[in-house]
């Protein structure tokens, strides 16, 4: 059974695996490791367990190489569908699927079943970030890096606003669970998958806008969640940068405990900038590198 970081490390080797190496390419382990902010040994633990299922082979003197990517999305329930939405959000986020498609083309490009096709439509409809054509197809919601930046922006604007709002009020047993939460995730980070990260993190905002009782403030900052929860496919967790931003929620969740709303809005608008410059640092260096992966693969 993989461990919690085992499982955090294989989600990201997936889709960089894929996206990145042709068979025969060599696997860096120091390159890997650096990029995901862990040491060598869980790497290398896991480059075995991929090399016993057939994906990678050890060649002498090269170290690991890729073998057989396709048996990365095999061999587990749901596994297929899950690999699916990643492969469709990656897409989505560097701009391969800005124009109507329809489910015909798209079955094509992924080599999928109609159903799995479907199953995954349904969920990216749900979170508003694609719609069925007028016509015959599919529409898929603007993730560009652009509008990314126009997202940081908006959030900049309402959230530390929104704490400062007329009537404002936080559940006290609510952001104390939530500190909790982070209080757990900031201990046991290299044992969470980048998901839970990714839910905890969304959960805080949701919970912060839930306290303005207004409704479209919330649906607001759901949807810039899933702006970002695709753009996530375009580079790797930093987990540094996850575990001060977990510290910076505490801060404002403390803020508002005692009853600081002016600091907690301070505080907000800080960890939103922050949050932004350290997207943004390593957005055309992700971007680049995931264009020409799939520029060699054509």
């Amino acid at each position: 059974m993989q461990t919690p970081l085992q499982t955090r490390i294989f989600e990201q080797l997936r889709l960089y695996l894929s996206d990145n190496l042709n068979p025969g390419d060599r696997i860096n382990e120091a390159e890997v490791a650096e990029r995901l902010g862990v040491s060598r040994t869980p790497i290398r633990n896991v480059l075995m367990k991929l090399q016993a299922e057939g994906v990678l082979a050890f060649e002498p003197r090269r170290g690991f190489v890729l073998k057989d990517p396709t048996v990365l999305s095999q061999g587990q329930e749901g596994s297929t569908e899950e690999f699916l939405d990643e492969r469709v959000m990656r897409d989505m986020a560097i701009g391969e699927l800005d124009d109507v498609i329809s489910e015909r083309a798209l079955m094509q490009r992924y080599s999928v079943q109609n159903g799995v096709l479907v199953s995954t439509l349904r969920r990216l409809t749900r979170d508003h970030l694609v719609e069925p054509s007028p016509g015959r197809g599919w529409i898929f919601a603007d993730v560009s890096p652009n509008a990314l930046a126009d997202s940081y922006r908006f959030r900049q604007i309402i959230e530390p606003a929104s704490l400062l709002s007329d009537g404002y009020k936080a559940d006290p047993e609510l952001l104390q669970a939530l500190d909790a939460d982070h209080a757990n995730a900031i201990e046991n980070i290299q044992d969470m998958s980048r998901r839970r990260l990714f839910e905890l993190d969304a959960r805080f905002h949701r919970i912060i806008a839930e306290g303005a009782q207004t409704s479209e403030l919330v649906n607001a900052i759901e949807r810039q969640n899933n702006i970002r929860r695709v753009a996530e496919y375009i580079g790797f967790v930093r987990i540094e940068r996850t575990q001060q931003s977990m510290y910076e929620h505490r801060g404002i969740i403390t803020a508002l405990l005692n009853g600081d709303r002016q600091l907690a809005a301070s505080l907000m608008h800080v960890h939103l900038q922050v949050s932004r410059d350290e997207t943004f640092a390593h957005m055309d260096e992700d971007l680049q590198r995931l264009r020409n992966a799939i520029a060699e693969k054509r």
